[in-house]
């Protein structure tokens, strides 16, 4: 799937965030389709959605290219403003284009890190020997990517960056998760993708049912105290029998939105591997013509959409009750951390949404030229049944 979209410009964000600049290849959105510069803004585009941006939401990071810069003022002085300060930068650099090589240097000079990514072919021979997260256009090979910079991000953010003397490189201190050495030999191949994702897929369907499991818990929890909460927000109450209720629901109700939250965490990584495994098989799948596809292939594709579905609306429920908790913890400060773990859990689940519609798209194309199918495909339930949060508003 090639689904192109506007860079986001989400930024500025919270003080404690670290903040990330993104330099590449930029071309010109408002090109005519099938010029050159509108090829390379829609090709850099895809790489920064579901590589760069993809990677950073793994770890709450906010990612911003230059074209999306909102504030007013000279666009190169801001740049460099960037550069100079952000405590991350990712750097695009197939092709070598004359920009981002200026802006790597800049960079450079800084002595802060800086992590490499590029098209395997493609990167420019004065730094090719780098360490950079290399990629091929094709779907399972971006997830790759999307792998391997989010691991350098995490061992980063949690141990710090090294940056290597006179190219200010930057690596996790781990250090194995990329090479400049490294080629698709070391790449694990369509087996190895598929055995990982299904070692991984039973206990993605848990996570899905822990996050279930916890919105229950958490609609108990708010049933129990409806009538406290409702009484303590009618009549003459005082505000400290008023903050005891809250206190009291506050407490009851932290345990699991904590769950709800390490569950939902734990089903976004666990859904990386699995999604190698899927567009990979997707990628064998498609060089097979159409008519040499077996039913077993269909079935798969159905699956797939089945799951796609499932996921959607189970997080829909996560979604609503996020609604619910963000409209509540105004009450008082006694209700913003569990209020924001299930913020978190909302960001973390809704962050996987375009990636899981992206798996249903291919299968649904795929499915297309797929064989008639012999008999329907497995029903999938969703774990996560509709919950009453209306009455948490009430109070």
């Amino acid at each position: 799937m090639n689904t192109v979209t506007d860079a986001a410009s989400d930024d500025p964000q919270g003080p404690d965030v670290p903040r990330c600049f993104v330099i590449g290849p930029i071309g010109d959105k408002f090109a005519e389709r099938g010029t050159e510069d509108r090829r390379v803004y829609e090709e850099s585009l895809r790489v920064y959605d579901e590589v760069v941006r993809a990677a950073c939401q793994e770890h709450r990071l906010v990612p911003l290219r230059a074209d999306a810069i909102a504030d007013t003022g000279e666009i190169t002085d801001q740049i460099h403003q960037r550069l100079e300060t952000d405590d991350i930068v990712i750097a695009d650099v197939s092709a070598g284009n004359a920009n981002v090589m200026y802006e790597l240097g800049y960079r450079n000079g800084t002595g802060k890190p800086v992590i490499l990514i590029g098209e395997s072919g493609r990167l420019p021979f004065d730094i090719a020997q780098l360490r950079t997260i290399r990629f091929r256009r094709t779907e399972s090979s971006l997830h790759d990517a999307r792998d391997q910079l989010s691991r350098v991000l995490g061992e980063g953010l949690a141990r710090g960056f090294r940056v290597v003397a006179r190219t200010g490189a930057a690596l996790a201190r781990a250090g194995a998760a990329v090479d400049g050495e490294q080629d698709e030999d070391d790449a694990p191949g369509v087996v190895d993708r598929l055995a990982q994702a299904e070692e991984e897929m039973e206990h993605v369907v848990q996570d899905i049912e822990a996050m279930g499991e916890a919105l229950h818990r958490m609609a108990a929890v708010a049933e129990e105290h409806t009538a406290d909460m409702t009484g303590a927000a009618e009549g003459q109450v005082p505000a400290s029998t008023r903050l005891a209720v809250i206190g009291r629901f506050s407490k009851a109700v932290a345990e699991p939105a904590g769950a709800l939250r390490s569950s939902s965490e734990a089903f976004s990584k666990r859904m990386l591997v699995v999604e190698g495994g899927m567009h990979a098989l997707f990628d064998m799948v498609e060089s097979t013509p159409p008519a040499e596809r077996d039913e077993d292939s269909a079935h798969f594709l159905r699956q797939i959409i089945e799951l796609a579905e499932t996921t959607r609306e189970s997080t829909t429920h996560v979604v609503g009750f996020g609604a619910v908790m963000k409209t509540v913890t105004g009450y008082s400060r006694l209700l913003r951390d569990p209020g924001r773990d299930v913020a978190a859990a909302v960001r973390t689940v809704t962050s996987v949404v375009p990636r899981i519609e992206a798996l249903e798209s291919r299968a649904k194309a795929l499915l297309a030229d797929a064989p008639a199918p012999s008999s329907e495909g497995t029903e999938v339930s969703s774990p996560l049944p509709p919950t009453s949060l209306t009455h948490l508003t009430a109070s």
